[in-house]
């Protein structure tokens, strides 16, 4: 069948159609979160066109993953039927469509919204280098997600590969993003399973949280020690006030419209906003908004296939193992989800991460077993947010993690070896954040 699919159609033209129906079903959730009367499972079945277009061109590691999650969910569902359960045929080709539908709309910023340093500017050096650099990647990966740390990465990169020290400070600085940014896959997927999460309240917690995996990070590879070398040696990246501008800028939008429209989601919102506030700022710098997206849509969306795969089958994984445990009378053996549990799941989440399992999956098989229980979603956010933040620099096989083993020839397993502290000290930060969050929530 694949070779039937290549032949009929070359790589430039897969890459080609699969962008436009990835912009296409994007448009239709955009469309219908406006009013329009169209149904999901369009987009769905647009995004599942686009993923089998670039099936070809994936991972061997990420095709295995998406054919497991598509087994496990698949056969969940056969054995449902097969006693007797309804299977909705369009909410299984919809899946995560909205969240898929959000990132989508997130790579519209990558056109305005890029770090930017002169060629000719004297790299900083020392601990203040070390401290913009950790600044810079978390604030452009908040918005523009990994491809700030390869910019970044590339700059330092100039004479050779990253260091160290350098890996570790883009690693960090980039997922503890995941801890609260709005435009992170994290948060995507915790808003697609927790949806009526209170942003506000979550940020009380997560943002510290945040703050204090950037100040451990700092602490760490200052301190002289056997591993790190003198901090005064560490050549940073520059971060000039206006990087500052764009992420806070967005981070307001988002919290304004959820305030004037409360009906919409988060993910909702962002979807709607970050397309159109991309699209005026391109029209108010004069620049050309079709000549970008076009651009973007034979650029950026066809490298999604990854996402793609990996995202709609976790969707039937979730919804898989959302009808099983509904056959089975969702038994489970805990009577509620508070602090205790909560904690007990992001510990089980991050193990599992170093086992080389994605977040994602972990997530999806949470989300589903802990759905009877009618959790708090503040709670629950908080829980899967962390669980990427600290379970994605520690994965072995995690995405970043084998991006910069094929980009800077770093092993990933050195790098999980590099952060096992980090996650122990991050995570013990985290039950206790989880434990004042349930307190807030009156949940203690």
């Amino acid at each position: 069948m694949l070779a039937t699919l290549c032949s009929l159609f070359p790589l430039s033209l897969r890459r080609q159609l699969a962008g436009s129906l990835v912009l296409a079903a994007m448009v239709m959730i955009a469309a219908g979160l406006l009013g329009l009367p169209l149904a999901t499972h369009w987009a769905g079945l647009a995004y599942w066109c686009a993923a089998v277009l670039l099936w070809p061109g994936l991972a061997t590691r990420n095709r295995t993953q998406a054919l497991i999650l598509l087994l496990v969910g698949g056969g969940s569902l056969a054995w449902s039927a097969g006693q007797g359960a309804e299977v909705n045929v369009q909410r299984l080709v919809a899946g995560n469509s909205g969240l898929l539908s959000m990132l989508v709309a997130v790579s519209f910023l990558s056109l305005v919204s890029r770090p930017q340093a002169e060629d000719d500017e004297r790299s900083p050096r020392g601990r203040r280098a070390l401290a913009s650099t950790l600044a810079a990647v978390h604030l452009f990966g908040s918005v523009i997600n990994l491809s700030s740390v390869f910019i970044i990465g590339d700059r330092l990169a100039r004479r050779g590969s990253v260091t160290r020290e350098q890996a570790l400070v883009l690693i960090r600085g980039f997922t503890a993003a995941a801890f609260w940014s709005p435009f992170f896959a994290a948060m995507a997927v915790a808003l697609s399973l927790a949806p009526e999460a209170r942003l506000v309240t979550l940020w009380l917690v997560s943002m510290p949280l945040a703050l204090l995996a950037l100040l451990l990070t700092g602490w760490q590879l200052s301190r002289p020690n056997g591993n790190n070398a003198p901090v005064a040696a560490f050549t940073g990246y520059p971060l000039h006030a206006g990087g500052l501008a764009l992420p806070g800028l967005l981070a307001a939008a988002v919290l304004a419209l959820h305030e004037l429209q409360p009906a919409l989601s988060i993910l909702a919102v962002i979807t709607l906003m970050a397309p159109a506030l991309t699209l005026t700022i391109l029209t108010v710098k004069r620049q050309q908004p079709l000549a970008a997206v076009g651009g973007l849509t034979t650029g950026r969306l066809p490298q999604m296939g990854n996402e793609l795969a990996l995202f709609l089958a976790a969707g039937v994984l979730g919804y898989g193992l959302e009808t099983l445990f509904s056959t089975l009378g969702g038994s489970l053996p805990l009577t509620h989800f508070g602090p205790v549990e909560a904690s007990a799941t992001y510990l089980a989440t991050v193990a599992l991460s170093l086992l080389g399992i994605h977040p994602i999956i972990c997530i999806s098989l949470a989300g589903a077993v802990l759905a009877p229980l009618e959790p708090n979603h503040t709670l629950l956010a908080l829980v899967f947010l962390s669980s990427w933040a600290v379970g994605t620099p520690a994965g072995p096989l995690s995405g970043i993690n084998l991006a910069f083993q094929g980009r800077y020839g770093m092993d990933s397993f050195r790098i999980m070896r590099w952060n096992l502290g980090y996650a122990a000290a991050m995570s013990v930060l985290v039950v206790a954040a989880i434990f004042v969050l349930a307190g807030l929530l009156g949940l203690a």
